[in-house]
């Protein structure tokens, strides 16, 4: 890797739903509308569509899913898990089969219209970075706007590592154009 700039802690953070949501976010992002009730499978234990509804609010709030729902603030699964009539407890439950995760964010991703990012989303991305890098120097702030973008676009945004060489890379670029 070309470099670093994020600490492991802010890897951690980057990674997950922060630990403070307002309660403005909490209504605006994680609130079940009936076509969401209507897309979490009902037949499926209440540990399951506790998680699959979690991951519907996260992907709306964040613009990706956090691997780990064990990290989601406690305000927020029990927000969610009164709507939906479940102990808040059950998410302990969630993700014990990884394949049904993976199938629920698949889900979540096309109910939202969000998709992957494919190579020429990220050579587009890297392009756009490097103008953004001649205006900011700043890291952490490229890394937020290029996040933005993706979230914009609906685009998932990448692993913070993927996301963190684009930064690096576009800021060297924006040196060695400037030189």
């Amino acid at each position: 890797m070309p470099g670093q700039f994020l600490t492991a802690a802010e890897r951690e953070r980057l990674n997950r739903l922060p630990v403070d949501i307002s309660r403005e976010d909490l209504i605006t992002f994680f609130t079940l509308t009936s076509a969401d009730l209507g897309l979490i499978p009902v037949k499926s234990p209440a540990h399951n569509r506790l998680g699959f509804a979690l991951q519907l609010g996260a992907l709306r709030y964040l613009g990706f899913c956090p691997d780990d729902l064990m990290t989601t603030p406690p305000s927020v699964v029990k927000y969610v898990a009164s709507q939906l009539g479940i102990d808040p407890q059950e998410i302990t439950r969630y993700g014990q089969r990884e394949q049904t995760r993976t199938d629920h964010v698949k889900n979540v991703e096309a109910y939202l219209g969000f998709r992957r990012a494919e190579d020429v989303d990220l050579h587009e991305l890297s392009q756009w970075l490097v103008k953004r890098a001649l205006e900011h120097d700043k890291p952490t702030l490229l890394f937020q706007m290029a996040s933005e973008k993706l979230y914009a676009a609906k685009i998932v945004r990448p692993g913070v590592t993927v996301l963190e060489r684009l930064v690096i890379t576009a800021r060297q670029t924006a040196r060695e154009e400037t030189y």
